[in-house]
This record gives structure tokens, sequence and C-alpha cells, in this order.
């Protein structure tokens, strides 16, 4: 793109004016420290109270967990039980030192049940140990976009430091689902695992009551200590759009994922804000044969709005201004971010919708204008280009 260094950011509300005054969000209060909602496929936010605000996120550690132990190790392979997995606590499922057990089950008893002892053993088989392990967690995150995120063990025990947000839960919780035995191990609400302690199988249960309370719910993990509270990354489907919902220090955590999770499916919809048929902007252009030129979307932007949800939509352009020709028809001229409620929920590019020659300089400039003023007798205000002509 030509001259982006001279891009001129210009901030604008969907409307053209940042004039409103505080809209009151249309997102139920929930009773929990911090809670968002998000759109699965799009990643779009759709409300939420505190969401970027660093918290205990608990158990809701181990989906992290789980996205790395698919990313190094092979579900059928075996891992070691070591004295220090072996005396993890509270909540487990009673492995001893020595004992083996595969990728599949340990990690079915951690996504499920919430077993401690299970993580810490992948943890273990991966890194060699779990500090070690924890490094590898927090360049994933950083990686995947959840920047406010310190982990400090495999499974959300209780350490100093060991923080993460609501946003960054989503992040992490949208790559794990990615992976096809996360995605399908968190929807489960029992399983059986192969455990050297019990030679018929164990059965596992999962904590996520949300499974059987809400139609459609998909996972897909539960979090509780005393400094976290209770927690719950939710995950439902309804008429093939799935939605994720966060909740963190909760009081009833489920009636708070149900509140948050019916609002997105029933409260909004589908919107269009950005048109790639109407020209966004008409351009000057230095030393063009075009006076101007259109500027459109590459595409539309459709994104999930409450009925009064547009005030909450602002534009932010990056684009250059005065173009210099030639512009070269489709060439992309600048940007449009669309922000809700704060969020980046989309990026836009803005392309010139014609060609622009260059008009030579000094006499020869005269000389050209002379000859097209012979063949096409054109207006000074002439504008190149149309949306609909690309």
């Amino acid at each position: 793109m030509k001259r982006f260094s001279l891009i001129v950011a210009l901030v604008i509300a969907f409307s053209g004016l940042l004039i409103y005054p505080t809209a009151v969000l249309a997102v139920p209060r929930v009773g929990a420290g911090a809670y968002g909602v998000y759109d699965l496929e799009t990643g779009q936010f759709l409300g939420g109270k505190n969401w970027r605000n660093p918290m205990p996120p608990a158990s809701t550690t181990k989906i992290m967990t789980a996205l790395l132990a698919e990313e190094y190790l092979d579900l059928e392979e075996t891992a070691l039980v070591s004295e220090r997995a072996a005396r993890t606590e509270p909540t487990t499922i009673g492995l001893k030192a020595g004992q083996q057990m595969r990728v599949r089950d340990l990690l079915t008893a951690a996504l499920l049940s919430s077993a401690n002892d299970a993580t810490v053993v992948l943890a273990e088989r991966i890194a060699g140990s779990e500090e070690l392990f924890a490094h590898l967690m927090n360049k994933k995150a950083f990686v995947l976009g959840a920047v406010s995120t310190t982990f400090k063990n495999s499974n959300g025990l209780p350490a100093e430091g060991h923080l993460s947000t609501c946003h960054d839960l989503f992040l992490i919780s949208r790559a794990a689902l990615q992976k096809p035995f996360f995605a399908e191990t968190v929807a489960m609400t029992e399983a059986y695992i192969d455990h050297p302690g019990y030679p018929q199988g164990k059965l596992v249960k999962n904590t996520n009551h949300l499974l059987t309370t809400y139609p459609g719910a998909r996972g897909v993990k539960t979090g509780t200590t005393d400094s976290a509270g209770k927690c719950l990354v939710g995950l439902a489907e309804r008429k093939g759009r799935q939605l994720v919902t966060v909740v963190l220090r909760a009081g009833d955590r489920y009636s708070a994922t149900r509140a948050l999770l019916d609002y997105g499916f029933e409260d909004l919809s589908p919107t269009r804000v950005i048109d790639k048929d109407k020209p966004f902007k008409y351009l000057r252009v230095d030393e063009g044969d075009a006076a101007k030129v259109a500027v459109c979307p590459e595409r539309d932007s459709v994104i999930w709005l409450p009925e009064d949800g547009l005030k909450e939509v602002e534009k932010k352009v990056l684009l250059d201004y005065r173009p210099r020709a030639p512009v070269n028809k489709g060439e992309r001229i600048g940007i449009i971010r669309l922000y809700y409620q704060g969020e980046l929920v989309d990026e836009v590019g803005l392309h010139a919708a014609s060609q622009v020659e260059r008009i030579p300089s000094g006499v020869w400039r005269i000389i050209k204008r002379a000859m097209d003023d012979k063949r096409t007798t054109p207006k000074s205000g002439d504008v190149s280009g149309s949306c609909c002509g690309i």
C-alpha cells in the first residue's frame, strides 16, 4: 500500500458521531465477579463485565493443559506416575507412584472429574516437570493472544500469581475446541477409563452440570477453589450456532451461564454494519487522470447485535486520504476496524474501485489534458469507479 506510513487514523462511531450518552447494556447482569459471552465461530465478544480483569481461574486451567497434551502427546502413549503426582490433592483419581496410564485416560479424568493428579502426570510427561510445563502453558497463552494470563501449575490449584481473565479463557477454550478429542470429551457426562487400580475400569463423571440442565450444552469445564470461587467455561449450540460463556467467582455459576446463553441466542441478531456495494468514501487523487476515486469495502461485515446495538459499534479507520496516482483497481488503501463495547470484532480492507492513471508532469500534463479534452471533454469533478463495478 503506497504511502501507508502517512496513514491518518480516524475514529468514528457507526453513525459518524461520538456523542451518544453511555448506553445501558442489554447483556444481563449476573452474580459473578467477571463474565463474558462469545460467538465461537467468529470470536465476537457479545457482552459481559470485568471480562479482562485477571482473577484465579481454578480448574478451568486444565483447558490449557489438555490443549498442550493433544499437541505434544499421542493419545495412546502411556505416562508414568511420579511420587509428586501421586501426592497431588485434593481431587484425584487415586494414582500411585510407578503406575502407568494412557494419555487419553488421563485427559478424560482431568476434564471430567477434574483430577489434579492426572494433570501433573501429563505435565511431567511433556516437559519433565510441572514448573517447565507451566512455562510452556504461558508461552502458548501468549501465542493465542491470552496476554493477561499467567499459569503457575497444570491444574489451577491455588498459587500466587496464577491468574487469567474471561477473555483469555475464551481464547484458550476456542483453540482447545479445535482438537477433536477435547471437544468430544468435554461433552460427555461420564466415561469409563482404564485405571491400574480398577481392573474393570473406573467411572469418571463430569463435574459440569450444565450438560444436563441446559439444552444444547456441549462443555466445557468447571473450576472451584476458595480463592477463585465457583467458575465455569460453558459451551452450548442452538440451530448450528455455538456460544461460549465464561463466569469467574460466581454465586451460582449455572444460573449465570444459562442467563448469558439465553441472551446470546435470543436477544441478538446478525446485523450488516458494512456493505461492500456501497462506497465508503470518495478520495481526491493527486496527479491523477480522474479527480477522485471511490473507496469500497472488500467484503460485507455482519456482526451479532442487540436491538439498539449499533450505538455500541465504533469504526476505527486507517486510510491514506490523499493517494497519489497511479492507483490500481483493487489496491488496498485502508482498513476499517469494527469495535463492539470496546472489543475488536472485525477488520475489513478498503480498496480502490477503479484504475487512476498518473498524468505526466509539466508541459506533458498540459498536452495530455488537451488531448483528453478533445476525446471525452471530462468534467473537473469526475469520479472514477463504483463498488458495484468491481
